[in-house]
């Protein structure tokens, strides 16, 4: 939420020294080193556990893309605790190529991110409601009347077992003892194409909360959750983003779980934007980027010596390397969570309760003034089922007026017209007002097109 992000970006940045790696000092970065979803941890044993145990101290920090910075970004985020423990992350992409409709995705990323908060926390309130973090996405969808499109995941902490739920190529990384857990996979129609939620009345083309992954993980004291739009993950691969964080950790060591959260954050987003505007990088999106050139190329010469020369000149620039370099600029959000004992967290519980509070503020402010532009897209549905309801009326009425038309009998019998000479067929359709040329056999055929008067 633009307000409460540009608040945290108000505070000093540490200076991380975790630089991209180029060609010269790096090899080449093989692809099974991105993001894998490991099946064996993501379904796990739920163990029965007082939720105030343990507690998600959660902090976050975003960089819009240059372009951007004046509307404060498309990604939206969110984090919410109770004094009692547990604690919740939300984030969400607004797709870009909303813009060139004259549409903020931001706005509906936004939206999205409180209607889920909201959702979860009356699910929670309910023992006898059906919580969890993929119902409230799609609760969130439901209720989020708005143009745009958003890839949405929400991670929440249940006792001891992280759930979450996500949709697209946002995700979230589990690490312990400086190794990356769980990683949750990118959800892809095609490359660069995730899966991504909108407002069913305004296009058919959006996919489903139903269709979001799920995941359950036992978590342990001492665990980072760290959530992140794609432009972290586009840009730094798994092991330098526990790189980072466990060195922007090491610097605040002994300021508590929210302050390391805190600077993990900025750590990360710092490296990520770094990493984007470098046209050296050899990032994760660059990587997968030479697999589809590599793909299209192989495809391409099975079409035989033109069709291989027209891919080589689209893919000119990776022709000499073999590769395709540099990140990807984007907006970059990161959210870090740090599992810790809630008897042992009681300052750091307070402190991400008053970020939640201070968040929570402007998303209400940003509620209100997105009721106009939700009152002018129920105004435009309406118009449009109305409209949708004219047509299929007019169809109703051509269909019913072509199947009177057909059901009424013939003037004159294929046997009567066959005894007729030309001339006569001729006065007869000049006295009905149809054509008269043409060949004898066309103008008995229209003839016997002739429906009597009822």
């Amino acid at each position: 939420l633009p307000a409460a992000t540009t608040t945290l970006f108000a505070m000093p940045m540490p200076i991380i020294v975790t630089t991209c790696p180029t060609l010269a000092s790096r090899p080449r970065v093989n692809v099974s080193r991105t993001v894998k979803c490991r099946a064996q941890a993501s379904r796990m044993r739920i163990v029965q556990i007082n939720a105030s145990e343990l507690s998600l101290i959660a902090a976050g920090s975003n960089l819009p893309h240059p372009d951007k910075v004046a509307k404060g970004g498309e990604d939206a985020w969110f984090v919410r605790i109770e004094k009692e423990g547990g604690g919740d992350m939300y984030l969400a992409d607004g797709v870009g190529g909303f813009n060139e409709r004259g549409v903020d995705p931001g706005l509906y990323a936004r939206v999205l991110t409180y209607e889920a908060a909201k959702a979860y926390a009356a699910q929670t309130k309910n023992p006898l409601g059906n919580a969890g973090p993929k119902k409230a996405i799609q609760v969130a969808q439901e209720k989020t009347r708005l143009p745009g499109a958003s890839t949405m995941i929400v991670v929440a902490l249940d006792g001891n077992i992280l759930k979450a739920a996500n949709l697209g190529d946002s995700g979230f990384r589990v690490v312990r003892h400086g190794k990356v857990v769980l990683a949750s996979p990118a959800q892809e129609h095609y490359f660069n194409c995730p899966f991504q939620l909108g407002y069913a009345p305004l296009s058919e083309d959006i996919d489903s909360a139903s269709e979001a992954q799920e995941f359950e993980f036992e978590i342990q004291p001492g665990d980072l959750v760290i959530v992140g739009s794609d432009g972290l993950f586009d840009n730094v691969f798994d092991e330098d983003i526990v790189a980072v964080a466990n060195e922007a950790v090491a610097k605040v060591a002994g300021a508590g779980a929210f302050s390391a959260a805190m600077a993990a954050s900025r750590a990360l987003v710092t490296v990520a934007r770094r990493n984007a505007e470098d046209p050296l990088c050899e990032s994760p999106y660059a990587v997968e980027l030479t697999k589809q050139n590599k793909s299209s190329v192989e495809a391409a010469n099975a079409k035989g010596p033109l069709g291989l020369l027209s891919a080589l000149a689209s893919n000119a620039g990776s022709v000499m390397t073999g590769r395709k370099l540099g990140g990807k600029l984007d907006d970059i959000t990161v959210i870090v969570g740090a599992i810790v004992a809630t008897n042992a967290a009681h300052e750091d519980i307070a402190a991400t309760k008053r970020l939640s509070q201070e968040m929570q503020k402007e998303a209400d402010v940003m509620k209100k003034r997105a009721a106009g532009e939700e009152a002018k897209t129920a105004r435009s549905v309406n118009l449009r089922k109305q409209m949708d309801a004219a047509l299929k009326d007019k169809v109703a009425q051509q269909e019913a007026a072509t199947k009177a038309e057909a059901a009424r009998p013939r003037e004159f019998s294929t046997a009567i017209i066959e005894t007729m000479d030309a001339a006569t067929i001729r006065r007869l359709l000049e006295e009905r007002g149809l054509p008269t040329s043409g060949k004898i056999e066309r103008l008995r055929e229209r003839l016997g097109n002739v429906r009597a008067d009822r």
